[in-house]
């Protein structure tokens, strides 16, 4: 029982570190979950450097073309490769014409791609915030079963069993949650790569 009321406590301890929560993340933004510093914003003038970009027109809905390859472009299950080889289909297939609709395509995908991307961070703030909760709650609750167990006098420490129990589960629960997320805290990460690889193949076909 001693063993476990010692695993219970370690496992708090690190709850109560810095390191379970966000490895590195900034000091302003406390729910913020992942290792990788967090950018809110992602502009245009990260990746292009060509021709201006009307990244708030919606002509392109009115060609049936440029709205399959921007989706293309948009879409994260297509491959890079596959993008790729229908940007040069579309320049070869649209003569003269190519370049502005290039340009219409990839301003929508850009406007789509980073919207995503603003969805997933908004979904990584949320689960910090749940994620910080959690925590306290844990801390909390380890200070109440080590105080009873104190009033107690019980000379091994050891800790009520359902309140170890919750302890458990609850860290148990915060830990599976830790090891969720960090695959999901690569994909702000992954659209700007995409970004920047969509752009230079854009880039490259005018």
């Amino acid at each position: 029982m001693l063993a476990c009321a010692r695993a219970v406590f370690a496992g708090v301890l690190l709850v109560a570190s810095p390191h379970a929560f966000a490895q590195g993340r900034p000091k302003a933004d406390p729910d913020w979950p992942c290792q990788q510093v967090k950018t809110s914003t992602f502009s245009l003038a990260s990746v292009w450097s060509g021709p201006d970009v009307d990244l708030n027109s919606h002509a392109w809905r009115n060609d049936p073309d440029v709205v399959d390859l921007a989706t293309k472009m948009a879409q994260r299950r297509v491959p890079l490769e596959d993008v790729e080889k229908t940007i040069s289909a579309f320049k070869a297939r649209q003569g003269a014409d190519a370049n502005p609709k290039l340009l219409e395509a990839f301003g929508a995908a850009f406007q789509d791609l980073t919207q995503q991307r603003s969805q997933i961070l908004g979904g990584l703030d949320r689960f910090g915030r749940k994620q910080r909760e959690l925590a306290d709650r844990i801390r909390a609750e380890n200070e109440v079963a080590q105080n009873a167990a104190d009033e107690k006098n019980n000379p091994d420490g050891q800790l009520d069993e359902a309140a170890r129990q919750k302890l458990e589960w609850d860290l148990r629960v915060f830990d599976d949650r830790r090891r969720t997320v960090a695959y999901v805290c690569e994909s702000p990460t992954l659209i700007e790569q995409r970004l920047g690889a969509i752009a230079r193949a854009v880039q490259q076909a005018l």
